[in-house]
């Protein structure tokens, strides 16, 4: 499985209850609103059901995350709260030592093994894409887990960090102008 749609089912995986929530809102809405919409009823029904569906691959989703967290560690459940979920107070985290490379070898071997996991609940690329990527959610947090991937690239070619060194020295100038 592609390891940007692991860390996207990770990131996501603490708001899945809340986008949910807010499914059931917009149904709601939806619902009461129809006697002031004058778009056919079979267009309104269309909507309902599409939101319906959206919830139901979120519920799918989270019952397949919970199943695979459960047989993880209480180590690698930190580490991964640590990074992705942003569950627990800072403070809770003091015995790791995040500045240490073998912190971030946990951490790839971790997205590896989650993303081994997820695949063999039956998320492979063709089904998270055709079924995640219907929810507008998992479309935005790709494209920022993709803008994260980016910024954390370390062993850049001279010439790009020379070149990113020379936008940030315009666009400091540009602000101050």
């Amino acid at each position: 499985m592609n390891l940007l749609y692991a860390k996207v089912a990770l990131y996501a995986y603490p708001n899945l209850e809340a986008v949910m929530e807010q499914i059931d809102e917009l149904v709601e809405k939806r619902a009461l609103s129809s006697m002031h919409d004058f778009s056919p009823c079979e267009t309104q029904c269309e909507k309902i059901l599409y939101l319906t569906e959206q919830k139901n691959i979120l519920i799918e989703l989270k019952i397949c995350l919970d199943k695979i967290f459960s047989k993880f560690s209480l180590e690698d459940l930190d580490l991964l709260d640590y990074k992705y979920f942003k569950r627990k107070p800072k403070e809770y985290f003091e015995f790791i030592d995040t500045a240490s490379r073998q912190y971030f070898r946990k951490q790839i071997s971790l997205v590896k093994k989650f993303s081994i996991r997820l695949e063999k609940q039956g998320y492979d690329d063709i089904k998270f894409q055709k079924e995640c990527f219907k929810v507008d959610f998992f479309r935005e947090l790709l494209k920022r887990v993709v803008e994260l991937e980016k910024l954390s690239k370390k062993n850049k070619p001279k010439k790009e960090k020379l070149k990113q060194k020379t936008n940030v020295i315009i666009d400091t100038k540009e602000r101050t102008a």
